[in-house]
């Protein structure tokens, strides 16, 4: 059901997005000490007790940026998710989703490591950090029904006591984990990789088949299907980021 804003809640929802733009752009050039609420203040012309009047810190600030990231990033995973194929095929899917949300919004990507500090984890709120879970575990839920649907249909089977979390967490660990290479203080190309989500790609097949999750990727071509997710789930997107060659 629709939400119906008054024009004031309207004004309001515009003001706050206007100021975590700024801050966005002043964390991103300048980093976390050098994201103030002055500064926030100064480029939205008002007096800095308006800024407090949206958020009570700047870690606050930032929660929220890495929130709505998360959802972006989790309507990418949805979108996958519904991708007409096998169940590996729609986890593939959901690789891919990660890999052009990395693409497509980088700076986001680095908002999350930054996100990440004990200094602002410990400042924000708790609900703050409760609400920004709660849309990651909805995106790590999606990742599970997949997997539920695999072992429903006969695609994968669970022995020694594996989990369906178990087996989600290597997969979301290998997204996340693709996503900060770029930022890392040890860039991926120092080791030899040159493209962390080449490398995913992989290693996500090589999990794939370490758990015999069928069809094996010497019995289907994944590389075809990767081109189909392109095509049928994210062509404005995958013209973007491949070109539109790539993303035909």
């Amino acid at each position: 059901m629709a939400t119906h804003r008054s024009p004031k809640q309207r004004e309001i929802q515009e003001r706050r997005e206007a100021l975590l733009e700024i801050a966005r752009s002043i964390l991103l050039n300048r980093g976390y000490h050098g994201l103030t609420m002055a500064r926030i203040a100064s480029a939205l012309d008002c007096a800095k007790a308006t800024v407090y009047q949206y958020f009570p810190c700047k870690e606050e600030i930032i929660i929220a940026l890495a929130h709505r990231s998360i959802r972006v990033q989790g309507e990418l995973v949805e979108r996958a998710a519904r991708f007409s194929g096998r169940t590996r095929e729609r986890m593939l899917a959901v690789g891919e989703a990660t890999e052009l949300f990395a693409r497509l919004y980088p700076e986001d990507t680095r908002i999350f490591q930054l996100m990440s500090a004990e200094a602002i984890t410990q400042k924000a709120s708790q609900e703050s950090l409760w609400r920004m879970k709660n849309t990651a575990n909805h995106t790590v839920s999606v990742m599970n029904g997949i997997v539920r649907d695999a072992i429903a249909q006969g695609d994968v089977t669970f022995e020694d006591g594996k989990s369906v979390q178990e087996f989600t967490f290597q997969v979301w660990l290998l997204g996340e984990s693709s996503k900060a290479a770029p930022w890392s203080w040890f860039p991926p190309a120092e080791l030899g990789v040159e493209d962390p989500f080449t490398a995913m790609f992989r290693n996500g097949q090589v999990i794939g088949d370490a758990y015999g999750w069928r069809p094996l990727s010497t019995e289907w071509d994944y590389a075809q299907t990767l081109r189909r997710v392109r095509r049928e789930v994210f062509p404005a997107e995958s013209r973007k980021v491949y070109g539109m060659d790539q993303g035909a």
